[in-house]
């Protein structure tokens, strides 16, 4: 299933980040950083929000590793030849792999499953899941606004210099669109109507 996340951020803020941090990652986190940009979020609780909502979702990955063991991945043949791969940089640096497993994208479900998986202590992984989370919300909020600032200024640069053209292209645009109707509509109608072909 699809989500609007901007629509859905429009109307539930906080809470729609935190439910995208859970699933979808940078996605909904960047479309926050940019109503905090046009001032509609705050950042600081913009970053928490995500951070508590990717926290929470690699907590619970950790756990479906823990209850369900190789079985479950085994079951899926994508997943077990990443765990394979993921295994043994598991075994070699454990604490690093937790600090950036939410920027290995393909593998940021798999990662925290692995350490359920492997019974990594719990008391060990949630310290280290709760600082890589707010590393990840920190940074992808931060460069997110950053961006929709620089984006913005380039945009509002642009617009006087390029107005009249941007106005032409529209309706040239348009015009093209129209004419594609009418000569689309023509052809329908004298397909269906055999004294026109005469």
């Amino acid at each position: 299933m699809m989500f609007d996340w901007a629509e859905l951020l429009q109307q539930y803020g906080y809470f729609t980040v935190m439910i995208g941090a859970f699933f979808e990652g940078e996605t909904v986190v960047v479309l926050g950083a940019y109503a905090v940009q046009q001032h509609i979020l705050s950042y600081w609780l913009l970053i928490f929000a995500a951070m508590f909502g990717g926290f929470v979702g690699d907590q619970f990955y950790y756990y479906i590793g823990s209850k369900f063991g190789y079985g479950f991945i085994k079951k899926r043949p994508k997943l077990a030849e990443k765990f394979d791969r993921a295994s043994s940089l598991i075994d070699r640096y454990p604490i690093l792999m937790i600090l950036i497993m939410r920027f290995a994208w393909g593998l940021r479900t798999l990662i925290p499953m692995s350490f359920g998986v492997k019974k990594y202590p719990l008391i060990r992984y949630t310290p280290v899941n709760l600082l890589a989370s707010f590393i990840w919300a920190w940074l992808v909020v931060t460069l997110g606004v950053q961006l929709s600032h620089w984006f913005e200024n380039i945009w509002q640069s642009l617009l006087p210099q390029y107005h009249d053209l941007i106005i032409s292209g529209a309706v040239i645009v348009c015009l093209i669109v129209i004419v594609g109707l009418l000569h689309a509509f023509y052809r329908s109608k004298k397909r269906h109507d055999p004294s026109a072909k005469n």
